[in-house]
């Protein structure tokens, strides 16, 4: 297992999802960018002093850093199991990914005193739809270094 191989294999994944989700947010008039969200939710804790913009760096450093991190374990599971990294088993443990990534979601926003007000039901929909994509993405480009 390269560190080199999963923060290319995360870096592509982690850009595919969030280019996925930039363009359903974009098509559908929906805030579904989660660096923005991300942001927001930091921006609106009271606990927490920091008031990223929108835009701001941070949104997009947290969001890489998950990425890098499911990439690390679906890596794990590549090298130690009888599974290998396959569109197949991408497409699997996106969903899974997914699956975690919506939990967390859901705590974010629970314990946000003021979280934004976005369309939970097509936000998680499309959530699946991008993780499916980044673990299809992390397969591939790991399958080729």
């Amino acid at each position: 297992m390269e560190v080199f191989t999963i923060l290319v294999s995360g870096l592509v994944a982690t850009s595919v999802m969030t280019l996925f989700s930039y363009v359903v947010s974009n098509f559908k008039s929906k805030q579904f960018r989660e660096p923005e969200l991300l942001n927001s939710l930091i921006s609106r804790a009271v606990i927490i002093s920091l008031k990223p913009s929108r835009n701001h760096f941070l949104g997009w450093l947290i969001h890489y850093l998950i990425g890098w991190f499911f990439v690390l374990i679906f890596s794990l599971i590549w090298e130690f199991t009888q599974f290998s990294a396959t569109i197949i088993s991408g497409a699997v443990l996106g969903l899974a990914a997914g699956i975690i990534g919506i939990f967390g979601w859901k705590i974010m926003f629970k314990l946000n005193q003021n979280p934004p007000e976005i369309d939970f039901s097509q936000f998680y929909l499309q959530l699946i739809i991008a993780h499916i994509l980044f673990g299809i993405s992390a397969a591939m480009v790991y399958s080729l270094i």
